[in-house]
């Protein structure tokens, strides 16, 4: 986590090139034109090259590969395209990603305005790397601050151990294999039981607490969230300086972070998987 009050990118995350991609322009706008349209006579290729200025050689490249994905269908019959079935999926994914931000918006203000601390939202994405996608920032004056939209690596400590306390034994050791062996700072747990330890700590009080161990001089404390709808992992990291954060108040602020997370877990339907203890029952 960034150890001043402005954001800086986090080592090995991957982050979009700077540049437009031409042919990704052009498939989201033919995309944008067929949600547009009905008509199956405004929907061939000619039709919808004309209205968007593209060779219909290039429009009909972009229509085939889309096909392919399902993200767009074929009528022979009217020679037309439409919408196709991918997008339902990722339409309702998308809804529910809307749903955990919308509905986790007011618990994760009550939090920042308890602790003075600031509070992002994550989600691992396929390539197992972490995506911010809200954060809320303490009103201090000087605070750390997070983008939205900002990547970390996926062996990133507090972030990483919450994915791997719901993954089995062998899950675990793969996923320490391929990115938690580089210490990001001289204090970044590295060696296996250690790392283990911390998982069974994560099942046993449902949060993570990762001091100086991604950026020197921050803590991050981390609780996952659950949904019923699929198992990718997100959750709340409340961060802040370590000078901010007594040594005898983190058992405290875990709890109100694991406390929070679980608020936003219930009000989207999803299942505390841990702790499993009677104060989360």
């Amino acid at each position: 986590m960034p150890t001043s009050s402005s954001p800086t990118s986090a080592p090995g995350a991957t982050h979009a090139p700077m540049g437009l991609v031409p042919a990704v322009e052009r498939a989201a706008a033919i995309l944008s034109y067929l949600q547009a349209h009905a008509d199956a006579t405004a929907c061939t290729v000619t039709q919808i090259a004309k209205a968007l200025g593209l060779h219909k050689s290039s429009c009909s490249n972009i229509l085939r590969t889309l096909e392919a994905a399902t993200i767009v269908e074929y009528d022979p019959q009217s020679k037309a395209y439409m919408l196709g079935a991918a997008l339902i999926g990722l339409g309702a994914t998308a809804t529910r990603r809307r749903d955990i931000l919308q509905i986790g918006q007011r618990p994760i203000e009550n939090l920042v305005r308890q602790t003075g601390l600031s509070c992002v939202t994550f989600a691992q994405l396929p390539d197992e790397s972490f995506l911010i996608i809200a954060g809320t920032d303490s009103d201090k004056e000087i605070k750390v601050t997070i983008d939205v939209g900002q990547y970390f690596a996926p062996g990133t400590p507090a972030l990483a151990r919450i994915v791997m306390a719901g993954m089995a034994p062998e899950e675990i050791d793969a996923y320490i294999t391929r990115h938690c062996r580089h210490p990001f700072t001289p204090t970044t747990k590295t060696d296996r039981s250690g790392i283990h330890q911390e998982i069974e700590s994560i099942r046993t009080l449902g949060y993570a607490v990762s001091q100086g161990e991604y950026y020197a001089g921050n803590t991050a404390i981390v609780a996952p969230v659950f949904t019923a709808q699929d198992d990718v992992c997100r959750g709340i990291c409340l961060i802040g300086f370590s000078s901010q954060m007594n040594e005898d108040e983190l058992p405290a602020l875990g709890e109100k972070v694991r406390d929070t997370a679980h608020t936003i877990t219930k009000a989207v339907g999803g299942q505390i998987k841990f702790p499993v203890t009677a104060a989360s029952r």
